[in-house]
C-alpha cells in the first residue's frame, strides 16, 4: 500500500526460496512516499498500524489501505478515531497485529475490492471471529464490491468499488 513496502517487500520475495505471489494495484503505481536508501526487506507476515486508534479497527488491503486512510481523517473530524491496519501479506497472515488491534477497539471493518463472498475480506473477517470474537462489541462489517460481474462502464463500476465515502458510512452505521 505504500513505495516502501512494495520496496521492501519485493526484495523479501527476491530472496525467498518459495514461490511468492506478488499483486499490486494499478492506483498505487501513482502514490509518492519516503522509501529508505540502500537494500532492506519487509518480513512476510508482518502487518502494519498506518493509523493508531481507538473507536474501531479498519483492516485493508492494497489501495484499500488508501482509501481506509481517506476514510479514517474524514472519521477524525467527527471524534471517531479509526485504527487503519494493513496485513501486507495474505501467506503468511499476521492475525497478532490484527487482534492486538481488535482488541483495543472492539469494532471492526475490513474493506477490500474482493466481491463479498470468498475474498480477502471474507477470510480476514473470519479468522477475526473465529479467534478474536470475545473482543467484538458488535458484528463486523464488510465494505467489498457486491457479489456482481463488473461492468466495462467506468461509472458503473466506481459505484461498484468501495470508496471513503463507502467506509465512512460504514463505521458511522457500526458505531451507531
Amino acid at each position: 500500500s505504500s513505495p516502501a513496502d512494495v520496496k521492501g517487500l519485493l526484495l523479501a520475495a527476491f530472496r525467498s526460496n518459495s514461490p511468492t505471489f506478488f499483486l499490486t494495484h494499478a492506483k498505487l503505481l501513482g502514490i509518492e512516499g519516503p522509501v529508505e536508501e540502500g537494500f532492506y526487506t519487509t518480513p512476510f507476515g508482518q502487518a502494519e498500524v498506518k493509523r493508531a486508534g481507538r473507536d474501531v479497527t479498519i483492516v485493508a488491503t492494497s489501495y484499500m489501505v488508501v482509501v481506509a486512510l481517506q476514510a479514517a481523517e474524514i472519521l477524525a473530524k467527527e471524534g471517531i478515531e479509526a485504527e487503519v491496519v494493513d496485513p501486507r501479506t495474505l501467506t503468511p497472515f499476521d492475525e497478532a497485529t490484527l487482534l492486538a488491534s481488535l482488541e483495543r477497539t472492539g469494532r471492526l471493518v475490513v474493506v477490500d475490492e474482493c466481491p463479498l463472498r470468498c475474498g480477502v475480506a471474507a477470510e480476514i473477517t473470519a479468522a477475526m471471529v473465529e479467534k478474536g470474537f470475545k473482543f467484538l462489541k458488535a458484528a463486523p462489517v464488510r465494505v467489498t464490491r457486491p457479489d456482481v460481474p463488473i461492468p466495462f462502464s467506468t461509472p458503473i463500476e466506481d459505484e461498484l468499488t468501495p470508496d471513503a465515502a463507502k467506509v465512512v458510512a460504514a463505521v458511522r452505521r457500526l458505531l451507531g
